[in-house]
């Protein structure tokens, strides 16, 4: 693979996402929206869990606290009660109450398309940043968490020490996705979730395999 060039690799890469997604992807509530609430609601939800969790317990969350005027006036026992399934609920309600406060506060009930006043928000790191910016406006920025860098890592035979390495994030910012941004993040997202895992990998069914350097490496 080391005589195919990098640029040659990643528009390869690029365009088997794309498609792969076309076929393959996973069908969740929050996917089926552009409202930036929504989109914020369940990124934070999905931080240290899984999606299937989180497709349980969203469609109530949205339900009972359907904007951020009324997350913000709820009771945080109210909304421990709703993401009780998920985990550390006490730290994810105060976060998403935390986060809702402001933004009523700070920004009138309208969530910033801006990356450094997300990052500021409770419970936002630069995961779910990216990702609102992403989902919600588009904003072709890149997006890593622990699973993206270790797919990146697999296909292109680079060592990242890990998902905060910088090193990774230029690496994906370098796709030129553009207006794509959404389906090709949600499309390493299920191809990570569903084919390249990182104990038992099914190479043979992945789109990536005739490019990975990995996959040769067997």
């Amino acid at each position: 693979m080391s005589n195919v060039p990098i640029e040659s690799r990643k528009a390869q890469f690029r365009q088997s996402i794309l498609d792969w997604f076309k076929k393959n992807a996973r069908v969740y509530p929050w996917r089926s929206t552009n409202d930036p609430y929504h989109i914020l609601i369940a990124e934070m939800l999905l931080r240290r869990t899984t999606a299937t969790a989180v497709s349980r317990v969203y469609p109530n969350f949205i339900k009972m606290f359907d904007t951020p005027e009324k997350l913000a006036s709820s009771k945080i026992s109210d909304i421990e009660s709703v993401v009780g399934t998920l985990g550390l609920q006490e730290m994810r309600a105060k976060h998403l109450h935390d986060m809702a406060r402001i933004i009523v506060t700070n920004y009138s009930g309208v969530i910033p398309n801006d990356f450094s006043q997300l990052i500021e928000l409770p419970g936002v790191g630069r995961y779910v940043a990216s990702a609102v910016l992403n989902f919600a406006f588009v904003q072709p920025i890149p997006l890593v968490d622990g699973n993206i860098q270790h797919l990146i890592s697999r296909v292109f035979d680079i060592a990242f020490k890990n998902s905060s390495d910088q090193r990774v994030w230029d690496f994906m910012a370098s796709f030129g996705i553009e207006a794509q941004c959404t389906v090709f993040y949600w499309g390493i997202i299920d191809l990570v979730a569903l084919v390249c895992l990182r104990k038992t990998p099914r190479c043979g069914i992945c789109p990536l395999a005739s490019f990975c350097n990995w996959r040769y490496s067997l």
